[in-house]
């Protein structure tokens, strides 16, 4: 591509933060290649969570004050006025299908440590390792899925994920995180991607 052409339409501020425009390429194709297992493991963990949720607290657990923080409330209450906005039903499975990752994250946060003891977690993720193989609590879970959810919002708002040293291992991460779900789910999103990679 032509200089005029990158600085033009990538921006010389946006292409400043790479060694090249090649570091920059590279970082767009490693941002595409997360696209899938992150949308699969997103998809997953708002399934999960819901379905745990209306057993554990009711099938209206998205309103039940009692159980959500200040924050999560407020979190769902910007989902009813934007659908309110839109004018569309503000049904539960469009709340659900409209709140964020970082709001199913937060919801491994220590608030609610009383919902996610381990018998709860092996509910959410059903091929969780047993204790004495790899020690998984709540505090664990939020942290993988935290350290998921930053590089996930850097892939989505298109920033430079390239190069830092605390996303060398973030395929693993995703699919070890898939893979408590279910073995089947992260070979799926993992041979998916590969697919795709090859233009199958």
């Amino acid at each position: 591509m032509k200089e005029s052409l990158k600085l033009k339409y990538i921006s010389e501020v946006r292409l400043s933060s790479y060694s090249d425009f090649e570091e920059y390429r590279q970082n767009l194709l490693i941002s595409k290649d997360a696209y899938i297992p992150l949308s699969i493991l997103e998809i997953a963990l708002r399934n999960a969570l819901d379905t745990y949720l209306t057993i554990k607290i009711g099938q209206d657990w998205h309103t039940d004050n009692t159980f959500l923080t200040h924050m999560a409330q407020k979190k769902i209450k910007e989902v009813n006025d934007t659908l309110k906005g839109r004018k569309e039903t503000d049904s539960k499975e469009k709340v659900i299908a409209e709140l964020n990752f970082g709001f199913w994250v937060s919801l491994f946060q220590k608030p609610y440590q009383n919902y996610f003891r381990t018998k709860d977690l092996r509910q959410i993720f059903p091929n969780m390792p047993q204790k004495k193989e790899i020690f998984l609590d709540r505090e664990e879970i939020y942290k993988k899925l935290d350290h998921i959810r930053r590089f996930r919002n850097r892939v989505f708002h298109y920033e430079k994920v390239i190069n830092k040293d605390h996303y060398n291992d973030i395929e693993k991460d995703i699919h070890f995180i898939l893979a408590i779900f279910d073995d089947e789910l992260a070979d799926f999103a993992m041979v998916l991607n590969k697919s795709e990679q090859r233009g199958v």
